[in-house]
């Protein structure tokens, strides 16, 4: 396996292409993000016609820079990257990423520029991200591709061939407290691919968990190699683009890689045992519920919730993405009406409790505890409507998550948070805040039940295929109540 530690951890960056606007797009992508993020090491903006950028002394070319530079980015026209490529050659750069667009994603000509710059840089020594990327993202080592966000590192892996989706998978899993190790936005893959970063990531120390999103793949045999490999030992989650004959002819368009066929990738990932997702914030919840949820034991979801209507499609939901909604049996019911209120509330599974249940966190404990023990259910998901904390304030929710967290934590049994928002902006608005309330007492959010049983699928399914011993509940438990 290459060592490619230092393209993470460079000593010094050189930005070619920096100007005295602090406003260009290069300067706002990369200049300013090595300071507002405080990359420890020396910058270097690069630009023939000025002596001074953003407080740097700037410097005409790489190789007027009198120390060493480790990584170079490109931020320059295309036809003039072959010229800066020997130059990072001469100067003994380490890598260079090239977020100038304009190779092979444009058609035979950029194919061929492309490979005449991959051609200078392998005879040289030098590694080349991109073209078509926005580089490495490292909190550690003070490196970032996303604005906005916190530097503390993680443990979660992020490979990216769009640099867009790089950032919103950063981002996103920001706001649930969710960092990444390292992530990479590599564009083309003229040189350093899928399958050297994946093989990295693999082997990371620092990186647990790695979330892929990936059009093309340069070497299949190895790559699925590679894949297997690693999946073995961490869990991989993956989105691909280009699965539609449509988006086969954009990923060309972007990436200038082929999608392949979908029948063919679709193996892959089954040999590879690793989790497929469908869309970006598929893959952003997915994380969550491998960060967040210990494994389930099996399928079968237990569901507290307001609202008859919600909760047959809830059921609908989790039966959809293949768990198991087993009906309670006498006794676990008999328990439940002990305290629970009579009018209109059902409690097969799922318990269609009422808003009396929630204001009051002994009465939602007490029912999270009564489902949660009994051995027949493997995960709990608990719904709270936002329109009813617009209505009697946000007190009752804070305390009625705390309540949620704990029973669930005292029965040994993971536990997932609905936040129904209505798809209104008022609940979507409050939904936002107690998101970090759920995540600050160790359980995930989710903005639906389709979401959330989605999740917890993948989450089963990954230790179902890596462990064919895994218990799997799909019958009804004939058990009796721990209880």
């Amino acid at each position: 396996m290459q060592d490619l530690g230092y393209i993470f951890e460079p000593r010094s960056v050189a930005i070619v292409g920096a100007t005295t606007n602090p406003n260009t797009v290069t300067n706002v992508t990369f200049l300013r993000q090595l300071l507002d993020f405080g990359y420890p090491g020396r910058i270097y903006p690069v630009n023939p016609h000025a002596t001074e950028i953003m407080g740097l002394k700037a410097y005409p070319s790489i190789r007027d820079i009198p120390e060493p530079v480790d990584y170079v980015v490109c931020a320059i026209a295309a036809t003039h990257t072959p010229k800066l490529t020997r130059e990072c050659v001469s100067a003994g750069v380490k890598v260079v990423a090239i977020y100038t667009a304009g190779f092979s994603e444009t058609g035979e000509e950029g194919a061929k520029l492309e490979r005449q710059v991959v051609s200078i840089a392998r005879r040289g020594r030098v590694r080349v991200l991109g073209p078509n990327c926005l580089g490495i993202h490292c909190p550690k080592a003070g490196l970032s591709l996303a604005g906005s966000i916190s530097r503390e590192s993680g443990h979660v892996g992020l490979l990216s061939q769009s640099g867009g989706n790089a950032q919103n998978m950063i981002l996103g899993l920001a706001d649930r407290k969710i960092y990444a190790s390292k992530a990479v936005s590599f564009g083309n893959a003229a040189d350093l691919n899928e399958s050297d970063l994946l093989e990295y990531l693999g082997q990371d120390d620092d990186t647990s968990i790695i979330g892929i999103y990936i059009e093309g793949v340069k070497q299949p045999e190895r790559f699925t190699r590679i894949l297997r490999q690693v999946s073995g030992a961490k869990p991989v989650i993956v989105l691909k683009g280009g699965r539609t004959v449509a988006g086969s002819g954009a990923v060309k368009l972007h990436t200038g890689a082929m999608a392949g066929s979908r029948a063919v990738w679709d193996a892959v990932c089954g040999q590879a045992r690793v989790v497929q997702v469908q869309y970006l914030k598929e893959l952003i919840d997915t994380i969550q519920a491998f960060v967040y949820l210990n494994p389930p034991r099996g399928r079968r979801v237990g569901i507290i919730g307001i609202g008859g209507g919600a909760n047959v499609l809830a059921t609908d939901a989790c039966e959809s993405a293949g768990l198991k909604v087993p009906e309670f049996p006498p006794e676990v019911r008999a328990e439940l009406r002990k305290f629970t209120p009579p009018a209109g509330t059902g409690l097969r599974n799922p318990v269609d409790t009422l808003g009396e249940v929630y204001v009051d966190p002994a009465m939602l404990t007490k029912t999270v505890s009564v489902v949660a023990g009994w051995s027949g259910v493997d995960t709990l998901m608990v719904s709270f409507p936002m329109l009813l904390g617009v209505r009697l304030g946000v007190q009752f929710l804070r305390d009625g998550i705390e309540a949620v967290a704990k029973a669930a934590k005292d029965a040994g049994k993971p536990a997932a948070v609905v936040l129904q928002t209505t798809d209104c902006a008022e609940g979507e608005m409050l939904a936002l805040e107690m998101q970090k309330q759920c995540l600050a007492v160790g359980v995930p959010a989710y903005w639906n039940f389709t979401q959330a049983a989605l999740c917890v699928s993948h989450l089963v399914g990954y230790h179902e295929k890596r462990n064919p011993g895994w218990p799997v509940s799909i019958a009804e438990p004939t058990d009796r109540h721990r209880n």
